[in-house]
Order: C-alpha cells, then sequence, then structure tokens
C-alpha cells in the first residue's frame, strides 16, 4: 500500500478550506491541520512530519503566503504548492522566486489541486543526484573557452537540433556537439526521460502534466505517443 502522505492546509477561508481537505482525503492522504496564519503553520511544522504544503497567498496575520514559504524553505524541504486568486505580475514574480511546486488560481476545481498534488509528490520521489554517490557518473559540457561540470540538478529539459542538442537551464542554454539519442542513454540513470523525438526532460523540473502536453519552468512540452508509456511509468503516481 502507498504511503499515506500527511497534508498542510494554510488557508483562511473556512469552506474553501474543507473543499481542500475533502479532495485531499479523497485522493488518499491525510490533512494533518488546516491554518489561518503563518504562524500557525511554522508551528505545526515545529510539532508534526508534513510532506505537502497547500498554501493560500493572502492569509491572516503578519506575514503572507509567499512569506510564509519563504520560511518553509529555511526550515525543512518540503514541497508546497500555492493556491490563490491572485495572479497579477508582483504576486507571480514573488512567487516564482521561492520555487514552488504548482500555482493554483481560485477558482479551482478538485482534478486541478489532484494534479499539482500528483506533480509536487512525484517530485519528492525522484532523489537529487548526490555528488558523494560512488556511481555518480562526471560530465563536463563546454562553455566558451572552458570546460565545466553539468549539475544534473539544474538542467530543465534537453532539446533536440538536427546532430547537436541544446540544454535549457534557468536564463541560459548550452549547445553540444552530440545527438539526443546518445545524450539519453548516457542520462537516463539520472533522473531524465524522453517524452518526444525533440525532447528529453528533467522528471526533478517538471511543474505540471496536463492531457499530452509537459509544463516546464512556465514553457508546454508536447508527450509524443510513441513516449508516453514510458514516460508515464517513469512516475510515481498516489
Amino acid at each position: 500500500m502507498s504511503k499515506k502522505m500527511q497534508v498542510l492546509i494554510v488557508e483562511d477561508e473556512p469552506i474553501i478550506a474543507d473543499d481542500i481537505a475533502i479532495c485531499i482525503g479523497q485522493m488518499g492522504h491525510e490533512v494533518t491541520s488546516i491554518c489561518n496564519t503563518a504562524d500557525q503553520a511554522l508551528a505545526v511544522l515545529d510539532q508534526s512530519t508534513i510532506d505537502l504544503a497547500l498554501l493560500d497567498i493572502k492569509i491572516k496575520g503578519g506575514r503572507d503566503g509567499v512569506q510564509l514559504a519563504q520560511c518553509i524553505k529555511q526550515k525543512t524541504n518540503i514541497p508546497f504548492i500555492y493556491i490563490s486568486s491572485l495572479y497579477d505580475k508582483t504576486t507571480i514574480s514573488r512567487a516564482k522566486n521561492t520555487r514552488p511546486s504548482g500555482y493554483i488560481v481560485k477558482p479551482f476545481k478538485d482534478e486541478d489541486i489532484k494534479v499539482a498534488v500528483d506533480m509536487a509528490l512525484v517530485k519528492t520521489k525522484i532523489k537529487p543526484v548526490n555528488q558523494s554517490d560512488t556511481d555518480q557518473l562526471e560530465l563536463f559540457i563546454r562553455e566558451r573557452n572552458a570546460i565545466v561540470p553539468l549539475d544534473f540538478n539544474e538542467v530543465f529539459y534537453i532539446e533536440a537540433s538536427d546532430n547537436y542538442s541544446i540544454f535549457h537551464f534557468e536564463g541560459k542554454h548550452h549547445v553540444v556537439s552530440q545527438t539526443l539519442k546518445l545524450i539519453e542513454q548516457t542520462l537516463a540513470s539520472q533522473g531524465y526521460c524522453r517524452i518526444h523525438k525533440t525532447f528529453l526532460v528533467n522528471l526533478r523540473k517538471i511543474d505540471r502534466i496536463e492531457h499530452s502536453v509537459v509544463f516546464i519552468n512556465g514553457r508546454p512540452l508536447p508527450i509524443g505517443k510513441a513516449y508516453k508509456k514510458t514516460f508515464m511509468s517513469r512516475l510515481t503516481i498516489f
């Protein structure tokens, strides 16, 4: 039987909090606590083992949900998802800087909650590559006139371009003279999976999956029919 995940909900509107809790329960997980302030939530984190937090941004008290997320990141490495009616540029920018596992806009459907929670928990099952592992693969790429080590955890996805491949990072990319097929053979054991003839994705960086599209760092990438079964088999979905 799959482990029952302990979920913290931070939401100051009781009806919405109850709706979220019911959805979490239907997924087979357990709501450890429902809080309406950041201070209450931090107290729960000190006293309980939490696997996932769902955070409203506009909450009661002196700190909002984004400030709470910053505190959570300092205390623990659990994933968190924002649920908010706010989607203005400033709020989205603040939220993105905390690297949430998802962002759900109110009003939401139960399916929105389920997909976001599934994706957040998938990420927790894919451990970052540990540099101290004895079987760690050492890989280097060329950067201008230098050769630098590749951080497997920082690559978002790799894109095929004829006989070249493009490594996409946050705000930059690197072009290497290797085919995507050869790179796939090298990186499959490092948490990467082919989703399309053109794309190899870092499973740790997936934001969400909708229908036949994978979203990574805000970019939609198609899932090819020939790759969908293998790709889905790599995911742990509760």
